[in-house]
């Protein structure tokens, strides 16, 4: 059975590929192609021999994915992906243009376990985890469709990616390396609800990226309304591990926070954040709050805050001296904002 060349680190595939070549730089140009030229084919390695190109056709796949489906936003040009793996399951990416930095939003695992209330990915059972070369792959796929270089990438697609850490957190060494994806720790984010463990062996693994945690509430019974599967561990716990991260990184948090009409959108509910973040150790320039009104999806009960709620949930928080953005949704009309990636 063959082995997708895109689940071997580089290291790895030096070793496996001494088996077959003697020269060391023309292992160089394999990583290269498939890196750096993004090769969708073997035939497509011209600088290699014929001979050469069949042994690595007969030992590798180089795609596995299928984009079965393809929808651009025709407000702001964001296009939705939709991919089928080997094993006929689908899932989704997007690709956000933006004038000299475009970022993809990938997935990390099929369906989502985590079941947020108010995302349709969570209403997705929950299958397995991505591969490492089926993280990678969507950045590939999306360069050669759109013909556009990736310079910033998003682990907020479907599902969580600390549960399927091991895969992740291998993609992260090719997307960071310099002779692969050379995509800067500035311009990677990983989005957890908040698995305590993982956050601290992300911390501990020191890549340098960004994290963004999903709170979405002040309160544990408000949270457990909004998040059902909270790993239990408490804001608390969340808090603090936010706190270790930059601690030990030197890097940038932001705090995920979805607003829901009625739920937790109140005046009340935006002091109670911001002495949150007081309490412990947040409230300064390296935490933002990126504020997300809730974005239709359907048969979810939930509404959509105003926008006078949301311009004076903004307003506190900055008169409380919290770094707040409020997120702008991106191909609303195609489904592929925040929350809607499963519908």
């Amino acid at each position: 059975m063959k082995k997708n060349i895109l689940d071997l680190t580089s290291t790895q595939l030096k070793t496996y590929l001494k088996t077959i070549i003697n020269q060391s730089y023309r292992i160089n140009q394999i990583i290269d192609w498939v890196y750096i030229k993004k090769a969708s084919t073997f035939e497509e390695f011209t600088s290699i021999s014929k001979d050469l190109r069949q042994k690595l056709d007969n030992k590798f796949l180089l795609r596995s994915l299928k984009i079965v489906k393809k929808e651009q936003s025709i407000i702001d040009g964001t296009i939705r992906y939709t991919f089928q793996s080997a094993d006929k399951k689908y899932f989704f990416s997007v690709f956000l243009p933006s004038s000299g930095k475009n970022s993809v939003c990938i997935s990390s695992q099929i369906g989502c376990p985590v079941m947020c209330a108010f995302c349709s990915s969570g209403r997705v059972k929950h299958s397995r985890n991505l591969t490492r070369s089926e993280i990678l792959e969507q950045i590939l796929q999306i360069e050669n469709d759109t013909k556009e270089k990736v310079s910033g990438v998003l682990f907020m697609g479907m599902g969580e990616p600390t549960l399927n850490y091991n895969n992740v957190s291998s993609a992260l060494s090719s997307i960071l390396s310099k002779k692969e994806f050379a995509i800067g720790k500035r311009h990677i984010t990983i989005s957890s609800v908040g698995n305590v463990s993982a956050i601290k062996k992300l911390a501990d693994d020191n890549f340098g990226i960004r994290l963004a945690i999903s709170l979405h509430a002040t309160d544990e019974k408000q949270r457990k309304k909004i998040i059902p599967n909270n790993f239990g561990f408490k804001i608390e716990d969340i808090l603090n591990a936010g706190k270790y991260y930059l601690k030990k990184t030197k890097s940038r948090l932001t705090i995920e926070y979805i607003l829901i009409k009625e739920i937790n959108d109140t005046a009340a509910d935006a002091h109670k954040l911001a002495r949150l973040l007081q309490r412990y150790g947040l409230l300064n320039k390296s935490v933002q709050i990126n504020l997300i009104p809730f974005n239709s999806v359907k048969d979810v009960s939930f509404n959509a805050p105003t926008q006078e709620s949301v311009l004076k949930f903004k307003n506190i928080l900055k008169l409380s001296g919290v770094l707040a953005n409020i997120r702008q949704a991106k191909g609303i009309d195609i489904s592929a904002a925040c929350g809607q990636l499963g519908c």
